[in-house]
């Protein structure tokens, strides 16, 4: 390796502190790259006693600890805060890093000297026995528990999922606001741009990895490096399908935020994007239909409409999707209406991810 290809970075782990073996494997991921950190800053969300025995036991991390739960998103501002590298890397407790994958980040960032923002593919996992194959439309394709137990399988693993919907240089803002293209955990980004934005307000979770990564997406392009050097984990946990109230709403929210703070910069109007965001609002309201939370559905149907601008589409959330799908499939037979990545021409589309993100549809 160059002295070009070196990188001044420090990693941010938030957590709950609950499972400190999990992250103790996402340590010695970290510990074992073939480029170090500066620092690795773990903010542990609102439990006093996890981070003191991190403190004990862990002497080389920077420990944080916020005085309540906060959220991912919060409890990760203030590990940014804290930085003082000139790159910051994300990941999160439970997923593992490649142990090239920040010398690779280092080499692409040295051969791209305009970044500011770089992400890897990566490949998705689950441990043994766990049973979980897929979560929304990102399948399982590895089974392991350790680094080198997923390099194992790696070698031999057919590649499920398509990771070219991560590949959205030069339509960056336009793309991250249509839906989630990437996970934090692969993320590499300038500190001087992240502590230069507004930061993640509490109380959006899920929804706040996405709106990070897209109030990113309006200062600077997404470079991707399509090599998998992150094992990304799944868990039923991350499938925002289910009937959860306050996940629909955060997931609402989380847009909502994204266009007041991004939204000056984007290259298409809010009413291009009521195709997609009818089928994600759909995919979060009927749950709570089916389950007669009548109430919920009533709330959450009113915090999308600043979502939906056009009458037409607020209408739409209301029919099934079944329906919808019928009525639209034969309107394109006579007239094909433009999708996102039609209006910004060809850009690859991809699976549906665990943050709340969708692809174009009814």
């Amino acid at each position: 390796m160059t002295s070009a290809a070196r990188l001044d970075y420090d990693v941010v782990i938030p957590t709950h502190g609950r499972d400190l073996g999990m992250l103790r494997s996402t340590l010695d991921s970290v510990r074992g790259q073939s480029l170090p950190a500066r620092s690795v800053i773990v903010v542990v969300d609102g439990n006093p006693a996890a981070a003191e025995h991190l403190r004990r036991t862990e002497p080389d991390l920077d420990v944080l600890v916020t005085e309540r739960p906060v959220g991912a998103g919060v409890a990760r501002q203030r590990g940014i805060e804290r930085a003082r590298a000139e790159w910051v890397a994300f990941v999160d407790d439970d997923d593992l890093w490649a142990p090239r994958k920040q010398q690779v980040t280092a080499e692409h960032i040295a051969a791209h000297p305009g970044c500011a923002a770089v992400r890897t593919a990566f490949w998705t996992f689950t441990t043994p026995g766990s049973g979980l194959e897929r979560v929304s439309e990102l399948r399982a394709e590895l089974v392991g528990a350790t680094v080198a137990e997923l390099e194992s399988a790696a070698e031999h693993a057919a590649q499920l999922n398509d990771m070219r919907y991560l590949d959205i240089e030069g339509h960056s803002l336009a793309l991250m606001l249509e839906r989630n293209r990437g996970v934090i955990g692969s993320s590499v980004v300038r500190r001087s741009l992240l502590q230069s934005l507004a930061p993640v307000p509490e109380g959006v979770r899920p929804g706040e990895d996405h709106l990070l990564l897209t109030l990113v997406a309006r200062h600077a392009e997404w470079l991707l490096i399509p090599e998998r050097l992150l094992y990304y984990r799944l868990h039923p946990g991350q499938d925002t399908r289910r009937p959860d109230p306050a996940a629909a709403r955060s997931i609402i929210r989380s847009r909502q935020l994204a266009w007041q703070r991004a939204g000056d910069r984007a290259p298409l109007p809010l009413t291009a994007y009521g195709p997609v965001y009818r089928r994600e609002l759909r995919r979060l309201l009927w749950p709570l239909l089916r389950d007669r939370h009548l109430g919920e559905f009533a709330r959450t149907y009113r915090a999308a409409w600043s979502l939906l601008p056009h009458v037409s589409d607020r209408a739409l959330l209301l029919v099934p999707e079944p329906v919808v799908w019928r009525l639209v499939h034969r309107r394109r037979e006579r007239r094909p209406a433009p999708s996102i990545q039609d209006l910004l021409g060809s850009v690859p589309d991809g699976p549906d991810g665990p943050d709340g993100g969708t692809t174009a549809d009814a």
